[in-house]
């Protein structure tokens, strides 16, 4: 009986801490990247 529960113990334990990665990319420093070439492009491109 205590074998057929511990799988099933364990793999919901598992299950929920390796279901999905927590990925939060901080995508700020991008913005400003693209934003300022976004400005040097406007400002070269009449010369």
């Amino acid at each position: 009986m205590a074998a057929q529960m511990m799988p099933t113990g364990g793999g919901g334990r598992r299950g929920r801490r390796y279901t999905r990665p927590v990925a939060d990319i901080n995508v700020t420093p991008f913005v400003d990247v693209m934003l300022v070439l976004l400005v040097v492009f406007m400002v070269t491109a009449p010369l």
